[in-house]
This record gives C-alpha cells, structure tokens and sequence, in this order.
C-alpha cells in the first residue's frame, strides 16, 4: 500500500509540473551552532557543523583522537604517522577510530587500515605516568623527561602493547629521514604545532636547514610552509577556497554563509515529489563528506608529495566545482552524483582503492537516499592510481555498482573468478592460458603475471576510462608550438593544425622507460619483448643482425618531449598499470604505437584511435619494424 500511495503522489506532482505549477523543490537552507563558524562551517544540507579531521561536534571543539594533538590549543589539528614518536594513546585512539580499520567485509590483499602507521608492525610511543588518559598528549617532549614511559605498540589486526626495559629507551632517536629528533619547543614558536622539530636530515626546506647551521629547524607536516611552519599553503585545497576562505591543512574553513568543497556552497533544497531528476538537462551533484569520513590526508607525517600524471581526480575536480552549467546545489534534481575521494591520497600509486570506496559507500548506504534509489549505480568515483580499480571482481557488489573514471581499462573477455571461491584459479569461462611460452619474442609467462592480465579493472557498459593529467611543461607555447599552429576564429572557437615549419621528424620509432626484467607481469611482458628485439643481443640492436639505427629504443635521454616532437612513431606499452605515453605522444604530433591487448584506451568511444595511433598486438610484435616500415609517407601524413 505504501509504495502505491508514493506512486500515486509522484504522478500527482508531475501532472501539477505539466498544468504549470510551482516547481516541487524549494531552497530549505539549514542554520547551526552560533559557535560553529569559529573552527568550522555550517552545513546547510545537513545542519550540522562540518570540522576538520579530528575534530567533532556543534562547535568542532571535540577531539576524537586528543591524544594525537601536540597541544591543549583548540586550533590544533591531530597527528598520527610514524615518521616521529607519538603518544601511545594517540595510536590506541587512531584504531579505535570509526573507518580507521574497517570491517567491511574485502578480500585479503584489498586493504585492512586507512592509516599507514596502524599497520607498522612495531611502532615506538610514550606514555606520561604522571598524567590521566584524557591529557595525554603527541607534544614531542625531551626525551629525558621524568614523566615518560617508552613502550612498542602493533595497531593491526589485535592492539598489542609493551612497556620497554628502562636500558632500552632511547637516548636520542635517527628519524626515517636522516636527522635527529628535538623537543618540539627547541624550534622556533614551537613550530606552531604544525610541524617537528630535527637536527640535519632531508626537509622540503633545505634552505631552512642550511639556514639553521647545525641548530634545531622545523620540518612541516602536510600543507604548511615557513621557518617555523607559519605558511597555510591555499595551493592544497579546491579553488583556493573561492577567496572566502582558509585553506586549514587541506580542507577548507569558510565564512559563515559558505561551506563544502573550496566553499563552493551555499545553498540547500528540499523536494516535495523526492528524487525527480531533469532527464533534459543532466545535472551533477558533488557531495560533500565528512573530514572525518574521507579527507585529503597526508602520508604517514609528511607531505603527500604526488607525480603530477596522478593528478587528474583533483584537476576534474577543479574544473566541476566551479561550473555551474553542469553542476547543481539540488540533488533532488541532480541526475549523477561525484564522490569526491582522494582516492590517490589514500593508495599512492602501486596500492588498491577498494578499502577507502567501500567505507565511503558503506557511508552513503547509511546517510544518503540518493545512492539507496540506485544502490550507488548513478555515483562516480575516481581512481587514478597505476591499477585504477583492478580486482574488480573481488569487491563487495555495493562497491561494484557505482560508476569509476580510471585511467587503467584493463577488461579481459574471461575474468577469472574469486579466490575464495572453491574453483578459484578456474575462469569464470573457460581456463586461464598455462604459464610458459606464449608469444614469440616474449619471456615465459609466470603464473602471476597470467592472472595481472586477468584482472578485472574496468567495466566498458558504465566506467570510463579517462586521458592522465598532463604537466603544463608539455603545454607551454614555447614546445606546444614546436609542433601545433592554433589560430582563434572570430567566434573565439579554435583550430589547431601541424605547423608545416614543425622540426623535421628523422628518428622513425621512439621510446625509453623502465624494463623490470624477471617481471613480466609488469606491461604484460610487452617492454620486455621490445628490449629482447632492440637490447644487446636483439637482432634490431646496432650489433644485431638487422640493426635499424632509427629506432630509438631505450637510449637514455633526458629530453623525452624533444626527441617525441622529432619522432615518427612513439611506443606506448603499459607499466605496471595504465601508461601515460599515449597522451604525451599525441601532444607532441608522435604516432602512438600502442601494444595494450585488452585494454580500452582513454575516451575510446569517442576518440577515433583508428585514425591517429598504431595498434598491434603482442603476438605481432616481433614483426613491429615491418609493420611500421609498411607505412607509406602518405598513411602517416593521414596519422599525423
């Protein structure tokens, strides 16, 4: 009966929608705490006031974990990495943390900890014996302080801890990166409890280390800057946080009025007919978690340095926040839902994202309507990580249904099944190829490196698999228009064109990049395969029966752009996941030759691949030099 009487209310509003009445969603903007905007921001949607991580509560004076805070100032946020000792209670308090540890149910191997420290399997921490728990705090105290108890604790999977003997307290502690650790209060202003404090050793900072001369200097945790970590670097949070704002360790703290994403807010609605999406003009809606349940964290004490080709999560993410012909403040009308999850942040390059999207989902399924109306198949994640969402098919299916932009569209035609299941090793059909000899040219194919190919990374019906970010060096006019002529139209519309002044293209075939001999999981074999034709002993090598001196082949070189922009043909390959030479290639007017079987390109259902690139599979490539010297100059004019 309920459902018929939903139905019958939702055909209601839509034959009032098509008489002309009032829209059935109305701006029902929330208000918080008088207290909150001091050291957080009223949500709207929610009404209650979003903290930085760490923090809680109508006024975000709560501490989750105190005892990760270096000082009783009410303007500090936590600390908890491994790079320095910390109170022991800090790490007690950091696993009991709700999503620090989830049990959500994932394979082994798909992640267990969001934190790195709580899976050091021997971490050394402090205790204050003359202090109760709820003032124990991470202040970095003189190592001879009279209070202190030095003790080893292991977080995962079971909290163990151990007081050590008095002989084996440290008498002075080598930090992980080459210096010696200082009582905070040896640093200038104490750091501003935003940093340690280390003798020698590497810094972000060398001139404050060379500056310090041999004394104390302070080494800055995440997105701070200075000599004594003064500087909030705004580089580190969405759009600067539109200039109504401050960029507080990557998050940002906005006037009253603002909140969210780079304090792109301000508005919230309410839908009297429940969710009814405009099919006729789609419409995005960015959700905006809790610090607390997803944030841009730092790696383990330190900045979280990333290679720029990662970055593409975050550019998307700049670009959307800001453009309000596509994005929404309504999600009632809203007909795709972002998920923003520093995805990257949380797996590096080499790790899995399924530990940080399953919490996430988990989340919505809890707190969201929007996600429970499609169980999460209209919600977009990204993973821009090497392997993007590899092992796809060990996921829980709550994580499965949502939408993921990768970079890695690896989608082999036979899966194989999960491992737990009592056939594991078997294909869902038929059966893996046997390890050994597969294709000429190629080193023998291990067990391991059967089942990386296997993996299931990418579903062709709902993800998308998007171009890496590339750094503006490829971009700036003085190397874009080495190659590229782009005249702007009146209408301010433009072509871009080869430049018949471009360098003279003389090298035929071009690429250099890691090998990894002895993994050949690592590009499926296929650079290994190269090296074998083009190495010492290849007979394409100099010294080889069929030298060919105009195929650059893992000659080093520091300018990889220049000699692209001279180069006929530019080999793309995988590495250990998705490559980024495809892209780099196209910018510099190089023919991709690309060697990735089963695996989708970016934007492959847009992108013509057949009219600008090479593709050849690995069976075929030994035969690379004969195929490309088939090319006749007008075919690769027509690639070009």
């Amino acid at each position: 009966m309920s459902c018929r009487i939903g139905t019958l209310r939702l055909l209601a509003t839509l034959v009032a929608l098509c008489q002309g009445q009032a829209s059935p969603f109305r701006e029902d903007t929330k208000t918080c705490h008088p207290e909150c905007s001091r050291l957080g921001n009223c949500n709207g949607e929610t009404g209650q006031c979003d903290c930085p991580f760490g923090l809680t509560g109508p006024t975000c004076t709560e501490r989750l974990i105190p005892a990760c805070h270096p000082s009783k100032n009410d303007s500090t946020t936590p600390v908890h990495g491994s790079e320095y000792p910390k109170n022991c209670a800090c790490y007690k308090q950091l696993r009991a943390l709700p999503g620090a540890c989830p049990n959500l149910g994932l394979s082994e191997g798909l992640g267990s900890c969001l934190f790195e420290s709580l899976l050091h399997p021997n971490l050394l921490c402090y205790h204050y014996t003359d202090r109760p728990e709820a003032e124990q705090l991470s202040d970095s105290p003189p190592l001879d302080h009279p209070g202190l108890e030095w003790r080893h604790t292991k977080p995962w999977p079971t909290l163990v801890e151990e007081v050590l003997p008095r002989d084996q307290w440290p008498k002075e502690l080598k930090l992980l990166n080459g210096g010696m650790w200082q009582p905070l209060k040896e640093c200038p202003d104490s750091c501003n409890f935003r940093g340690w404090c280390q003798v020698g050793g590497w810094d972000r900072q060398p001139w404050l280390r060379l500056a310090a001369n041999g004394a104390p200097f302070c080494n800055c945790h995440s997105y701070y800057d200075g000599k004594s970590c003064e500087i909030a670097d705004p580089y580190h949070c969405y759009r600067n946080c539109s200039g109504v704002g401050e960029c507080v360790r990557g998050w940002c703290h906005c006037q009253p009025g603002y909140w969210g994403h780079g304090c792109t807010r301000r508005k919230a609605y309410t839908s009297s007919a429940g969710w009814l999406p405009n099919h006729a003009d789609i419409k995005f809606y960015v959700y905006d978690l809790p610090e607390n349940v997803v944030h841009r964290k730092e790696f383990n004490d330190n900045w979280a340095l990333i290679d720029e080709i990662y970055l593409a999560e975050i550019e998307f993410m700049e670009q959307l926040l800001g453009d309000w012909s596509v994005r929404t403040e309504n999600p009632w009308e809203a007909s795709l839902f972002v998920v923003p999850t520093f995805t990257y942040w949380y797996t590096r390059n080499i790790g899995v994202p399924y530990l940080v999207m399953a919490w996430v989902s988990r989340y919505l399924q809890q707190t969201s309507p929007f996600w429970n109306a499609t169980e999460g198949r209209n919600h977009i994640f990204f993973a821009s990580n090497d392997q993007g969402t590899c092992k796809l098919q060990e996921a829980q299916p709550y994580v499965q249904h949502s939408i993921k932009v990768v970079h890695y569209g690896l989608s082999p035609r036979r899966p194989y099944a999960h491992h737990s299941n009592p056939q594991a090793g078997q294909h869902l059909v038929g059966a893996l190829p046997l390890p050994g000899h597969r294709f000429e040219g190629f080193p023998d194919f291990t067990i391991g490196a059967i089942l990386a190919e296997y993996h299931m990374c990418y579903r062709p019906e709902k993800d998308v698999v998007t171009p890496n970010f590339i750094g503006r060096g490829w971009l700036v006019p003085e190397t874009y228009n080495k190659t590229w002529l782009v005249t702007v139209l009146p209408d301010g519309s433009r072509v871009v064109s080869r430049r018949p002044d471009a360098p003279e293209r003389n090298i035929t075939f071009y690429f250099t990049g890691s090998v990894r001999e002895g993994a050949i999981e690592y590009s499926h074999g296929v650079r290994q395969a190269l090296h074998k034709l083009f190495g010492p002993g290849g007979k394409h090598h100099a010294n080889g029966s069929q030298p060919r001196h105009d195929y650059w082949v893992y000659i080093p070189t520091l300018q990889n752009l220049q000699t692209m922009q001279i180069s006929k043909f530019c080999f793309a390959a995988s590495g250990e996941g998705w490559g980024a030479r495809v892209t780099q290639a196209m910018l510099a007017g190089c023919v991709p030759v690309i060697v990735q079987d089963h695996i989708y390109q970016a934007l492959w259902d847009v992108l013509p691949y057949e009219e600008f690139s090479i593709r050849i599979s690995r069976p075929d490539l030994h035969r690379i030099v004969e195929i490309l010297d088939l090319v006749t100059p007008e075919q690769l004019a027509k690639l070009q």
